[in-house]
């Protein structure tokens, strides 16, 4: 591809997809200049790609030089003891003892226990709305309240703690999904993440807030005693990234943009009320459909072929997942937001393989039971206004979505 790419163009957020179908059928793999990364968009090289060992998720360090040309910083850094512990950035074998040692707060009965408090989360969300409410900005009404909500009473983050977590998570987020051209500095980066690190330590010892039990701060503090292969340390990072992921746009960008499915497309609003199996595929054909995680990093620990492209060793790769989503070689009408579709749930939103994500069905259930409140109440929404998207294509996210409520 000479030139700039198209994913480079702002303008495309609000609606990327026909850029993708093209891309898709003249450059599935193409070298994204301005990322410094291969794009990768077909189905079939992304799920390949979650699932290779030898792409791998390992590559904070490597962003690190690209965000920051000419800044190093040694080992013992909270930048790389945090980036080199958690599940996200590591591979196997340490990967996988992370994941087993956070396994008591993702157990089956501890996902009934979620179901019931995020069922009432949504219910108690949704009755804000004052009766004869006309028309809303479903964002900051609904969308930006259900993660926080749920953040308190399923996840356990003390509630006189949201001022001092929030405004560092946002601030990180900056990082973790921003732009080339950094508006943080390094330094301030590395405050707010010692600063995260500091509370969680003083939040699993019980010195800060109190964690209602039975949430997963709770389980995940009761982890350390339990499980030798996870040091107190890396418990600690453990606690830091789900805090970093309760306040990333990920949940309120699928609430948000599933509200403005549901709005354009008032037919699936009536299956959803009307069909159990319709209601119950709302959760992947919501995420499918527009994934607000958009893409996700790997980098090649050796030389890799990916329809027809060499991708040479520690090269960086974006693997667009928002496009993999909306594949026709998988997905039959692939621009149609339909609940009754058969294979929603292959989407590659929560990723595949060693890293699929470990809070899907906490993500999931917060959807299922937002839409189950919302469109009890509501069920006949629909858009009051253009919505306003955030700029960032990596985790897309609405800013505003006037709706009327019918």
């Amino acid at each position: 591809m000479s030139g700039v790419s198209p994913l480079s163009d702002p303008r495309i957020v609000s609606d990327p997809y026909p850029v993708y179908a093209d891309l898709v059928e003249s450059e599935p793999v193409h070298w994204w200049e301005e990322m410094g990364a291969w794009a990768v968009l077909r189905y079939a090289d992304c799920a390949g790609a979650l699932t290779d060992p030898r792409l791998m998720a390992d590559r904070m360090a490597q962003v690190l030089g690209i965000r920051f040309p000419g800044r190093s910083l040694p080992p013992e850094n909270i930048y790389h003891r945090f980036t080199g512990n958690v599940m996200m950035y590591t591979d196997p074998p340490l990967h996988d003892a992370l994941r087993r040692a956070t396994r008591s707060a993702f157990s089956g009965g501890a996902h009934r226990h979620y179901s019931r408090v995020i069922e009432e989360v949504a219910r108690d969300l949704v009755a804000t709305i004052p009766d004869g409410t006309a028309e809303i900005d479903a964002v900051p009404a609904l969308a930006a309240e259900l993660p926080v909500r749920a953040a308190v009473r399923a996840f356990g983050v003390p509630e006189e703690d949201l001022g001092f977590v929030v405004p560092r998570v946002d601030m990180l987020m900056t990082y973790w999904s921003g732009p080339l051209d950094q508006p943080l500095e390094l330094d301030r980066l590395l405050e707010a993440l010692t600063e995260l690190h500091t509370y969680s330590q003083e939040l699993v010892r019980g010195d800060r807030g109190e964690v209602v039990p039975e949430t997963v701060i709770a389980r995940l503090a009761e982890a350390p005693d339990q499980d030798a292969e996870c040091t107190p340390e890396q418990a600690v990072h453990q606690l830091v990234l789900l805090l970093i992921a309760l306040f990333a746009p990920t949940t309120p960008g699928s609430a948000s943009s599933g509200m403005l499915s549901f709005a354009r497309n008032p037919e699936q609003a009536g299956r959803f009320v009307s069909d159990p199996e319709c209601a119950g595929n709302v959760a992947d054909e919501v995420v499918r459909y527009n994934a607000s995680n958009q893409f996700t990093w790997r980098i090649a620990s050796e030389d890799v072929e990916m329809s027809g492209v060499r991708i040479e060793k520690g090269q960086s790769v974006a693997l667009f997942l928002g496009a993999a989503n909306r594949d026709p070689e998988v997905f039959e009408r692939p621009g149609a937001f339909d609940l009754a579709r058969r294979n929603s749930g292959r989407h590659l939103s929560f990723g595949l393989g060693p890293h699929s994500c470990l809070g899907r069905q906490i993500a999931s259930l917060e959807l299922k039971w937002f839409f189950a409140a919302l469109l009890a109440r509501f069920p006949r929404i629909r858009p009051a206004g253009e919505p306003e998207w955030n700029p960032n294509l990596e985790f897309r996210s609405l800013r505003s979505l006037p709706i009327a409520l019918g």
